[in-house]
């Protein structure tokens, strides 16, 4: 059975990561889905976010009942820009069959990620489309290498979160009710 992985920055991590995640691995069949916190994702260079840690833990909080899902710190632990076909190279020690999970933003620019013709010949790419995503006119070369899979969606974003944190307003149904609580205990993003 093939395994997922799954990366982002996870800043914080939210519901619009977990179900289509989940939708993923239940339709693709797979055995597990790894969330791998970025360290520097290196189209993010620029942007702030919490600490690592904080980052990890979210994350473990958001998973620790979901079955098939699980976290791995590769990237974390690297402690440099965080390119998808290092990880890939170290799952492939491990996992012969490995499937790459991106959302539809990522096909977009996948075509200036490092080593994108690499990342096609070692994994598939499944991407995590929304019936709303405008596919006809994007180009991309790796098109026909890609499998698209319409997902569940809710539309929220990590910035969304973190902008109603800093100003006060509610974010309950956003997030699970363990990080929302990790967050106000830990004092994030305020």
């Amino acid at each position: 059975m093939a395994i997922g992985i799954f990366g982002g920055s996870f800043d914080p991590i939210h519901f619009g990561h977990l179900l289509p995640t989940l939708f993923i691995k239940e339709y693709r069949k797979l055995e597990k889905v790894f969330f791998i916190p970025s360290y520097i994702s290196p189209l993010k260079q620029n942007s702030n976010s919490v600490e690592d840690f904080h980052r990890l833990k979210m994350v473990e909080l958001a998973i620790q009942n979901i079955d098939g899902f699980d976290i791995s710190d590769f990237e974390l632990k690297r402690k440099s820009v965080s390119y998808t076909i290092d990880t890939i190279i170290e799952f492939k020690k491990y996992y012969d069959d490995i499937e790459l999970i991106i959302g539809y933003d990522n096909y977009l620019v996948f075509e200036k990620w490092n080593k994108p013709d690499e990342i096609i010949s070692k994994v598939k790419v499944i991407v995590m489309k929304r019936h709303s995503d405008n596919f006809d006119n994007q180009h991309n070369r790796f098109k026909d290498k890609m499998i698209f899979v319409n997902t569940p969606t809710i539309e929220i974003s990590s910035t969304e979160i973190r902008n109603r944190i800093k100003n006060n307003l509610n974010i309950e149904y956003y997030l699970p009710h363990t990080v929302i609580k990790y967050i106000y205990e830990n004092g994030l993003y305020k």
